[in-house]
């Protein structure tokens, strides 16, 4: 999204002003319902797809929905007071919507909500008032941008400041002035707020080509629609490029994602008919084979008083009198050679049967299959949605079990507590993958436990659950205020040669708990 469509979007949102709580309608979208202070409910709505991603107002939001990721539950948790302001630093695609705290038994301290539209990089980061980031909806990892890493505990980092005309206070002619002898192709290295859909709304409008070079005589008329767009540029780009709105374009990607899916899932079942008519076709070759083994027995019957038991070979003439070699199996004579013939026959005769009676069910079925992939483009979304249930299999939802105790946490997450030392190393080294979470007592004997993340971020509330239990479960279950250890469990090893359960780990934090068994 640019930067002046996101101005313009943000424009009728007043700020400090009250709010309910978060929704989340799927995994990439953010639905805050705002209550501004004598005017009607607005809906402000992030949408962190790449590489659409948008942030629209509206006065329609959904229902209160479960959160689908570990990142929604830290925002559902965190982000809970007032919104006080919102800042969009120049015509950028990053803004920052800054929360309220709130006091009460458990309080809750201020932070700030960072939304980078930034097309296929796009991202929203929730900091606290230093900066310092708590989560994430896009963990960025050193393996990933070793120049910018987007991780808890890390500061955050904004993009590089930069110097541009901002289109909305420069003049006519000070635009004429940046834009003279150079394309609009290089308009957004010059004029604040613009990207490529925006530059493309002035090309059309002016009437320019973005390769065209902005002379005297398409310069005035260039910067004067530059400015109209500036004034309203949403109305601007839907006369000109006729884009959708994020509600449509939410439900356009659905469709297509649902469209891509069936289109695999038919053209895959589509290949595994065809592959079933060639061995259908192939059977053919069997029915020869059999005739072939049947004319063998025959031979071997006619001729079983010249072949004794214990041969490998038999050198004999076929009925027309033509020279026959044939391989034998020296456990029987002439006559259980030609019975293991003769049974090979009827098999070969039964599948080549069986397959020949499958054939017109297949080429149903195969007729069906290329009629329903031509006919996709046509079907209604309701019809899609159908056939998506009735041919795309659904992935089977994997349990990892593992020894030990189990237990859920309030955020849904599965959290193991080894019994004992023998335990604890089988749920470190053998149930726990890289992403999980490790915790570990400071400084007592005590349970290791594992939190499964199953590519989730992990909210904080689920980390002080699991801390409570490492506590519990540990010499230091009868003390108040203990101190748990927590790291990937990447940055857990065991030394070799050290007895059951002793291990060391790095890059640790650590939380202050009251212990709990539950």
């Amino acid at each position: 999204m640019e930067g002046l469509l996101i101005a313009q979007t943000l424009d009728p949102v007043s700020a400090p002003c009250a709010r309910q709580s978060w929704r989340f309608p799927d995994a990439y979208t953010f639905v805050l319902p705002l209550l501004p202070k004598g005017r009607d409910t607005q809906a402000l709505w992030f949408y962190n797809k790449p590489p659409n991603a948008q942030i629209s107002v509206t006065n329609d939001f959904p229902a209160i929905t479960h959160s689908h990721s570990g990142f929604q539950d830290l925002l559902a948790s965190r982000a809970i007071g007032r919104l006080e302001r919102i800042e969009q630093h120049k015509l950028d695609r990053v803004v920052s919507f800054h929360f309220a705290g709130e006091q009460g038994f458990v309080s809750v301290e201020p932070c700030v909500l960072i939304a980078e539209l930034t097309g296929r990089n796009c991202n929203v980061i929730l900091t606290d008032t230093a900066g310092i980031i708590l989560g994430a909806a896009r963990e960025i990892t050193r393996d990933i941008n070793r120049f910018r890493q987007v991780r808890a505990g890390l500061p955050y980092t904004p993009p590089p400041p930069y110097d541009k005309v901002d289109p909305r206070m420069a003049s006519v002619d000070a635009l004429q002035d940046v834009l003279a002898g150079r394309t609009l192709k290089k308009l957004r290295t010059f004029v604040d707020g613009f990207g490529p859909e925006l530059t493309e709304t002035v090309a059309v409008l002016a009437g320019v080509g973005l390769k065209t070079e902005l002379t005297n005589e398409t310069l005035t008329n260039v910067a004067q629609v530059i400015k109209d767009v500036a004034s309203d540029p949403v109305d601007s780009m839907q006369r000109a490029l006729d884009r959708p709105d994020l509600e449509t374009l939410r439900r356009i990607e659905a469709r297509q994602s649902t469209l891509d899916a069936l289109t695999q899932a038919l053209e895959k079942r589509l290949e595994l008919l065809q592959k079933r008519l060639t061995d259908i076709a192939a059977t053919q070759d069997a029915v020869q084979e059999a005739n072939t083994l049947r004319g063998e027995a025959d031979v071997l019957m006619a001729y079983q008083g010249m072949v004794k038991k214990g041969q490998t070979q038999a050198d004999l003439f076929d009925f027309e009198g033509k020279p026959l070699v044939l391989e034998l199996d020296p456990k029987f004579d002439a006559v259980g050679n030609a019975e293991k013939r003769y049974e090979r026959a009827r098999k070969r005769e039964q599948r080549a049967h069986q397959a020949l009676a499958r054939r017109p069910e297949i080429e149903r079925q195969l007729e069906e299959t290329r009629g329903l992939l031509e006919s996709l483009p046509n079907t209604t979304d309701q019809q899609l949605q159908t056939l998506y249930d009735e041919h795309v299999k659904k992935p089977k939802q994997q349990y990892r079990s593992g020894p030990g105790m189990r237990f859920s946490s309030p955020q849904d997450f599965t959290v193991f507590v080894g019994k004992n030392a023998k335990d604890n190393d089988t749920l470190t080294f053998r149930v726990a993958r890289s992403r999980d979470m490790w915790l570990h007592v400071q400084g007592y004997h005590g349970s290791h436990v594992i939190i499964q993340a199953e590519n989730q971020d992990i909210p904080f509330e689920t980390i002080l659950y699991a801390a409570s239990l490492a506590a519990g479960y540990s010499k230091a279950k009868d003390s108040d205020n203990v101190a748990v250890d927590y790291t990937l469990k990447k940055h857990v090893w065991k030394v070799k040669g050290a007895p059951a359960g002793a291990v060391n780990f790095t890059q640790h934090k650590t939380v202050y708990v009251t212990p709990q068994r539950h």
